[in-house]
């Protein structure tokens, strides 16, 4: 039953990909706008981020229960969830809830060790 318990880490990987959209947001604005309001922009994307991206729910892990059904531990404890279905995207896999008012959570390759993430893919496969 161990390899059904996922321990999540911060993951620079998504990280580095929103640093990297924003870069190319910037470089095609800085092309096409005056430096001032090129400047709006720049802060505005900066303040959107620390307001908006920073404060998604820093999931910490993810156990295999049966079926569909999952506990998900996150900073503020344990909830149970049901999965309505994965989708897997190579880099990251994303997780869909059949609850609607629950976000989908996005797991990052390097979010876990390499062992761990081949399992958890070939689980999510199964689901």
């Amino acid at each position: 039953m161990d390899k059904c318990s996922f321990q999540l880490q911060r993951s620079y990987l998504a990280l580095l990909f929103q640093l990297c959209i924003f870069s190319v947001l910037m470089t095609v604005l800085h092309q096409l706008l005056p430096f001032a309001l090129w400047c709006g922009f720049l802060l505005l994307g900066a303040v959107i981020y620390l307001l908006f991206y920073r404060k998604a729910p820093k999931i910490t892990g993810l156990d295999y229960l049966d079926g569909k059904e999952w506990t998900i531990s996150a900073a503020g404890g344990q909830h149970r969830a049901h999965i309505s279905h994965i989708v897997d995207h190579q880099a990251y896999i994303v997780v869909y809830f059949q609850h609607a008012r629950a976000k989908p959570i996005i797991v990052w390759c390097d979010q876990m060790p390499f062992r761990q993430w081949k399992s958890f893919k070939v689980l999510a496969k199964m689901i």
